[in-house]
């Protein structure tokens, strides 16, 4: 439910949006006696009932009492409007996700982040409280780069009859989920050592440890799959390194590390200790000081020739000869120059990263720009996001790893620099920068006096999507979309999208005069297993709302 700015939340007050998740939506807020901006997370994803409003209160409670660096403080909750909030600590520096979506770490970076998540974690579970969804989104940075974990038990509280379920809501990210919780067992602190241990194989590799593939074959390969060493990823880790976060990757939850301090140490102590951190791949035990022992002379050696003599006629080489001997030198010297710029260039060339562009580099907000990829893995599936808004645009490339997206730029994104960002495998791999200038002009409608009981126009707001159900069945499936924040008495289009299938209109409902619609359909019987999207758009912009559509 949509919060209007200026709302009091007991003695704060809410800003402006700052976020939208699969949980719910986030505000700033502000306590003006305390002087403290805060982030108010609105958790549409929890039905408001009373059993389930009563477990809230007591999670949210447990998670209150945490107090340690590395933990997002709680500073209260309650509900508005029969919708459980918390009040939260702000956090201003971003996400670890973010900073990894740039470029794996060097290890020292990597054991620092590490070290002060593993020590929130070891916390949390001491008091008895498991996360169960640590991944790199729900771990914010500080402006001195200090980890800070959030969104503590909200996992927990998705479990249940009783709760929403709504698209990407899980109780855990497949990518980061332990064998035990893909297979519905016991969750207990191990499943969130097994996710530690996922992200330090990302921060050293710059990849997942199944990566590359759809979310159904992520959560089978959980359960019954090892991952390659992160060695064949990154070759300058050593094999220490890969002893250390395979066993943290175990599939057996006894056989992990017996805590998160545990795992981060040992990780510390695998890389050589004469050496920095970040330094390349070298074998424990090596010495890493120059020998004293001098090196063996052969026996026909003469010991004395290593001073400087005058050179008596008969060991004078022959200037022609000598001539001609530097003349090969500096000829050979330069054919292996020329032969390693080449290979290197042919390296850079053939592994370069994914590229993204936009068709226009500056536009009007209700315009449409094309987003053009190459360099992805053949017929990749993933998603394009306009991160300020936020908003999400499925693609699938082609067989040659080339994808042309065009998305709406949605009216009262604001002026100024946005950015958009190709991702796939809970990870965004290449970036553009749009500049908006402003909003496009309205379309002319007829002239019509206005009502003296007219109300205002609302100010432009993010429109935002929900869904009734996470999986839907093949053909037979149905669901509910819920949109927010549409222009009252319009009618909203609603598209169902999968693969570069964009035409099949699923509904067109009314909006109502609270700018929200609720509208049932059912899945189109061509849908195939696999990501698919609803798009929802009403003369003033469009919003998106992802779903995987699966067999059973």
């Amino acid at each position: 439910m949509p919060i209007e700015t200026g709302t009091k939340l007991g003695q704060y007050e809410v800003q402006d949006l700052i976020g939208q998740g699969a949980m719910g939506l986030v505000y700033r807020a502000y306590h003006a006696q305390l002087e403290r901006t805060v982030a108010v997370k609105i958790l549409q994803a929890i039905a408001p009932d009373p059993d389930t409003t009563a477990r809230f209160r007591h999670e949210a409670q447990a998670i209150a009492q945490m107090r340690h660096p590395n933990i997002l403080n709680v500073y209260d909750f309650g509900e508005y409007q029969g919708t459980p909030y918390m009040i939260v600590e702000y956090v201003s520096g971003g996400s670890l996700g973010n900073r990894l979506s740039i470029d794996r770490l060097e290890p020292k970076d990597a054991i620092r982040f590490l070290s002060g998540i593993a020590a929130g974690l070891d916390y949390a579970h001491g008091r008895g409280i498991v996360h169960r969804d640590i991944k790199p989104a729900n771990v914010l940075l500080e402006s001195d780069d200090s980890p800070v974990i959030a969104d503590f038990g909200l996992a927990k509280l998705l479990q249940g009859s009783s709760l929403k379920s709504m698209t990407g809501v899980t109780t855990g990210t497949p990518a980061y989920m332990a064998p035990e919780q893909v297979t519905g067992s016991n969750v207990g602190p191990a499943a969130d050592r097994y996710s530690l241990a996922t992200m330090a194989y990302e921060m050293l590799t710059g990849v997942i440890p199944f990566d590359g593939e759809g979310m159904m074959e992520i959560l089978y390969a959980q359960v019954h799959r090892e991952p390659p060493p992160p060695s064949q990823r990154n070759h300058k880790l050593n094999p220490q390194v890969d002893a250390v976060i395979l066993r943290g990757l175990a599939k057996d939850p006894k056989a992990r590390w017996e805590s998160c301090s545990a795992f981060v140490d040992a990780l510390a102590a695998a890389f050589t200790p004469s050496t920095e951190l970040a330094a390349p791949r070298t074998v424990l035990g090596t010495p890493s000081v120059e020998p004293t022992v001098p090196l063996v002379v052969p026996p026909t050696a003469d010991l004395s020739a290593t001073a400087v003599t005058p050179h008596t006629a008969s060991s004078q080489p022959q200037p022609q000869r000598k001539s001609h001997r530097n003349l090969i030198a500096v000829i050979a010297a330069a054919t292996l120059a020329v032969l390693l710029i080449a290979a290197g260039a042919g390296y850079l060339f053939t592994n370069r990263g994914p590229a993204l562009a936009l068709s226009e580099s500056t536009v009007r907000a209700g315009e449409t720009v094309v987003v053009s990829a190459s360099r992805l893995p053949g017929n990749q599936v993933g998603q394009i996001e306009l991160r300020s808004v936020p908003n999400i645009f499925p693609f699938t490339a082609d067989a040659n790893g080339e994808v042309s997206e065009p998305i709406l730029v949605p009216r009262g994104i604001g002026t100024g620099d946005h950015v958009i960002q190709i991702c796939w495998n809970s990870q965004c791999h290449a970036s553009a920068t749009l500049h908006v200038i402003d909003d496009l002009p309205p379309s002319p409608t007829p002239a019509s006096s206005p009502s003296p009981n007219a109300s205002p126009s609302p100010s432009p707001t993010v429109r935002t999507l929900a869904l009734s159900a996470n999986h839907i069945v093949v053909k037979t499936g149905t669901m509910s979309v819920r949109g927010f924040n549409y222009s009252p008495g319009k009618v909203a289009t609603l598209t169902f999208i999968q693969g570069t299938t964009t035409n099949k209109t699923v509904a067109t409902p009314t909006v109502g005069a609270d700018g929200t619609f609720l509208q049932a359909y059912t899945i189109p019987p061509t849908a195939v297993v696999g990501p698919a999207t609803i798009r929802a758009c009403d003369s003033a912009g469009c919003a998106y709302v992802s779903f995987p559509v699966t067999a059973s």
